[in-house]
């Protein structure tokens, strides 16, 4: 047979080659059954090792926290230093005043065991919790099926490589090539997917909502901090004073010699 038939039935064949590898396998089983009750036995030993070596579990962890405190800057300060003791980051913050409240935003990501601890380092520092939530999603089988779909295509990968290096003319190259393509964006894509869950599992979230209430509002809490914002205000108004001048001096050159020439017509009719 011809190199040309043998290498597009060598493509056609490849993912049942690799679907049926544990065919073999039922075979083994099917002989084992009219065994001895002896080997029967050890058939059912090898079933408890296996149930006992299951996969570690992979779990996301998200979790939410709102909490007032008596001081807002001070309460800050200690968040970031709770934060930095239990090994996490803040990846995402965002400051607010609703009237006389003044709140904060934190997104905060930390490795799964530093949660629970952390959580109850910051609840500490609340004059009061509001609400508090923790919730668990197992993620096991979908790890397991990307980390599997992964090590088929590689290994689908390495056969069509060796396939390519067998081609002999341009359209079995171009051929086994476009497959190639393919394969290689679907590892890229499942990888992607693979990554991000690896992330998710090993790094676990915990949105927190802190705020300060008080009757006189935060802005006005200090007179000294009102004084030199007024002075800032005052400064950024000179600026743009002075910038519009400059940007309307045709303006002021016109209406310059407008009023010197309406002066000295005055003058010369005295």
């Amino acid at each position: 047979m011809s190199l040309k038939l043998v290498l597009p039935t060598a493509l056609l064949l490849l993912p049942l080659l690799l679907s049926c590898d544990g065919g073999g396998d039922y075979a083994q089983s099917e002989s084992m059954a009219s065994e001895p009750t002896t080997d029967a036995k050890m058939v059912s030993s090898r079933d408890e090792v296996s149930n006992d070596a299951l996969p570690e579990k992979k779990l996301i962890r998200r979790a939410e926290m709102r909490m007032e405190v008596a001081d807002y800057e001070k309460a800050l300060e200690q968040v970031r230093a709770q934060v930095e003791a239990h090994e996490a980051e803040i990846t995402k913050e965002s400051e607010q005043q609703y009237g006389s409240r003044l709140e904060n935003q934190l997104t905060l990501r930390m490795p799964p065991q530093q949660l629970e601890p952390l959580m109850e380092s910051l609840a500490k520092l609340a004059a009061y919790v509001d609400r508090r939530s923790v919730e668990v999603e197992d993620v096991t089988r979908q790890y397991i099926d990307l980390e599997t779909r992964l090590s088929s295509k590689r290994e689908v990968l390495k056969r069509y490589r060796e396939l390519l290096k067998e081609a002999k003319n341009v359209q079995e190259v171009l051929t086994v090539e476009e497959k190639l393509r393919r394969l290689v964006e679907e590892i890229e894509s499942t990888e992607g997917q693979f990554r991000y869950l690896q992330q998710q599992v090993g790094r676990s979230t915990l949105r927190l909502t802190l705020y300060e209430q008080t009757r006189e509002g935060v802005a006005q809490r200090s007179f000294g901090s009102r004084m030199l914002q007024a002075l800032v205000r005052g400064w950024q108004l000179l600026q743009n004073l002075v910038l519009g001048l400059l940007a309307a001096w045709p303006v002021l050159l016109v209406l310059g010699v407008f009023i010197v020439w309406w002066w000295r017509r005055r003058r010369r009719r005295r």
